[in-house]
């Protein structure tokens, strides 16, 4: 990945890539194994740049190791830095013990090779395997590291069919806790904090069609605290009385792009 600025005042290399916000890591990593250069000549970051110079910096490829599999992937947006990917319930995001291979990571490595993108698998945001929806993947490491400092400009929203009726909107504000070697994650004091925004969109004779915000995003977040309320997903087995399979769904994420600084919003159609 190249990245280009033409100069608007006279500046070090090496003050004016922090001020950028690239890390000092990621500044050595460029010197070591990428390049800097002005007006396409190579510098060292103690050059003192001037106005109207054009400062180009080459980041260092990245080594995929993972496994590249053939999965069908429904990208819904996609720029030189970016993919917004539609991951289908039941596919796990990252390799796990149990799921060594069938993943979004395994199909984006995939798909990285295809396009000849030279690099590692950089996910923003993560859903649970049951979970379908929007993921925001970064395509380069100061990519993500930039999407990253500041999680409050992520916006999440998703839907979900909840037992029983639902009749006011409202906010979940409970600890989530998990303990040693459980999967199920329980209401409890111990617990990181997490909140929740909920709405009522459709009302059916025996559940309710909810719309949930995120201010946090704990694990089972919404199946947790939708539950606390008397209010489990329905078909949820873990954390209510169904058969495991559920409809919870991201179907809308914001963020503000880390080039551009423009406001990017997708939602399902």
């Amino acid at each position: 990945m190249k990245q280009q600025w033409l100069i608007m005042q006279s500046m070090i290399i090496g003050d004016f890539l922090l001020e950028q916000g690239i890390s000092q890591k990621a500044i050595k990593a460029i010197k070591m194994h990428g390049d800097i250069q002005v007006n396409g000549h190579h510098q060292t970051v103690r050059y003192l740049l001037q106005l109207g110079e054009v400062l180009t910096i080459q980041y260092p490829p990245e080594k995929n190791q993972m496994t590249p599999v053939d999965i069908p992937l429904r990208i819904v947006y996609e720029d030189d830095y970016l993919l917004v990917v539609d991951k289908p319930a039941g596919l796990p995001s990252i390799p796990t013990r149990g799921h060594p291979l069938y993943t979004l990571a395994n199909a984006l490595t995939f798909y990285y090779q295809k396009i000849h993108l030279d690099s590692t698998i950089h996910l923003v945001n993560r859903l649970d395997k049951e979970t379908s929806g929007l993921m925001i993947v970064a395509k380069y490491r100061y990519i993500h590291d930039r999407m990253m400092k500041d999680l409050g400009h992520i916006e999440r929203r998703y839907q979900a069919h909840v037992q029983g009726v639902v009749v006011t909107n409202g906010t979940i504000r409970l600890p989530i806790y998990k303990e040693p070697l459980q999967m199920k994650r329980l209401i409890d004091e111990r617990g990181q904090e997490a909140c929740t925004h909920y709405q009522v969109y459709q009302t059916q004779k025996n559940c309710t069609l909810m719309r949930m915000k995120l201010e946090t995003g704990r694990t089972h977040q919404i199946r947790v605290h939708m539950a606390a309320i008397g209010h489990p997903l329905v078909g949820d087995s873990l954390y209510g009385d169904g058969q495991g399979i559920f409809d919870l769904d991201s179907y809308m994420v914001g963020f503000i792009h880390p080039i551009t600084k423009q406001k990017i919003v997708i939602t399902k159609k």
